[in-house]
């Protein structure tokens, strides 16, 4: 089976519009895509610029079958899933050409209505973070973050590139109890 591989950035933009929001807190899978995080850090952005990853660059590395991505609606608010039910993780895209955000979360139970099956355990940053990796490591492997604190949990926000000619994206870490529960990649070229 081919597979396309899916080096691109995440963020919920769908939920940094207003329309957007509502929609989404309708949505049942929405609802069930954002159970296991805060709705408060959800298209959060800090005024403060993140500081950049140590390692140089970094991006979400997902493997998505292409036959799974071709049936899939592309659109600047609305997004599409993917779910894998082994590991209680779903995928999420929304944007297209430009402002792609790509979002990689432990989820809750399997989605209230049938979602492509997809086997998203080898799902990691490029620099091998992976959901369920320590806070520690984040630091250690990318460095001191900008965090930001809401609901109990901490959103480590990075910029994913030190090339100053490069459009700076986003490398956001959700973490929950010491884990990372979601890795979200936006890029906005």
């Amino acid at each position: 089976m081919k597979m396309l591989r899916l080096m691109f950035p995440v963020l919920a933009a769908v939920l940094v519009s207003p329309v957007g929001s509502s929609a989404a807190a309708r949505d049942p899978l929405a609802i069930w895509f954002g159970s296991q995080t805060c709705p408060a850090l959800d298209g959060l952005y800090s005024k403060k610029v993140p500081p950049v990853v140590k390692t140089g660059s970094d991006t979400l590395v997902v493997d998505v079958p292409t036959d799974v991505v071709v049936k899939q609606k592309i659109s600047a608010i609305v997004p599409w899933y993917v779910y894998d039910p082994k590991t209680n993780v779903a995928l999420s895209h929304v944007g297209g050409d430009s402002d792609v955000v790509w979002t990689l979360r432990a989820v809750k139970g399997a989605p209230p209505t049938p979602l492509p099956k997809v086997d998203l355990s080898d799902a990691h940053t490029t620099s091998g973070l992976k959901i369920g990796s320590s806070a520690e490591s984040v630091v250690r492997t990318l460095g001191k973050p900008l965090v930001i604190h809401a609901c109990g949990m901490e959103r480590y926000e990075y910029s994913d590139d030190k090339d100053p000619q490069a459009e700076q994206n986003d490398l956001d870490f959700t973490i929950k109890n010491g884990r990372v529960i979601e890795i979200v990649h936006t890029s906005w070229g």
